[in-house]
């Protein structure tokens, strides 16, 4: 019986480049999921951010296009207008407030939407008259915000950066420009028809 003398099997070499091979494509499959990981965080940050947008002009619109026209008294029992604006905040009436419970209270609010440390919030209140203690419900619509500016345009066309116009001529409020512009450079822009 003759016994042979080499075994099968892989050489050194043969076991270099299988491992050499098998390095580079766990190295590309690492690249490509690190890839998607990344793609789908950013993703998720950009809708995220796009949800809070649509939020925040949902919730503004509704709002404007609720607008009444009544004064109201504020704490000090002075006459406020019903729309008072300046570049950067907004308070108004409105109507519409759900009751769904049909409890004895008004649907009238008074809305406050501003920009304070660079995030735009929004004040409510469930009455229009205020006593000496007013509880403002707050909430934050978005942040990272470098502008927040109101322009009002009137029904004669005229734009004013504040409402009412000090002109001693009562005229009426076509529409109002919102304009808000984020740290990231994004713009948003749009008109909203007061709803009186």
């Amino acid at each position: 019986m003759a016994l042979k003398k080499w075994h099968k099997g892989m050489t050194l070499l043969e076991v270099l480049i299988a491992m050499t091979l098998m390095v580079v494509v766990s190295g590309i499959a690492y690249a490509a999921l690190n890839g998607l990981i990344n793609a789908k965080i950013h993703t998720d940050e950009v809708a995220d951010n796009y949800r809070l947008q649509v939020l925040f002009s949902r919730q503004l619109s509704k709002d404007i296009h609720a607008i009444i026209p009544r004064t109201v008294k504020n704490e000090f029992g002075k006459q406020v207008p019903a729309i008072l604006g300046s570049y950067s905040n907004i308070s108004f009436s409105r109507n519409g407030q759900s009751n769904p419970f049909l409890k004895k209270r008004s649907d009238l609010q008074r809305i406050r939407w501003f920009i304070q440390d660079n995030k735009i919030y929004r004040e409510s209140i469930d009455y229009l008259d205020v006593g000496s203690l007013p509880k403002w419900q707050k909430r934050t619509y978005l942040d990272n915000i470098d502008e927040l500016s109101f322009t009002y345009i009137a029904s004669t066309g005229i734009e004013s950066r504040n409402w009412p116009i000090n002109n001693g001529v009562t005229i009426g409020l076509r529409f109002i420009r919102v304009f808000v512009k984020f740290k990231d450079k994004t713009r948003l822009q749009f008109n909203l028809r007061v709803g009186f």
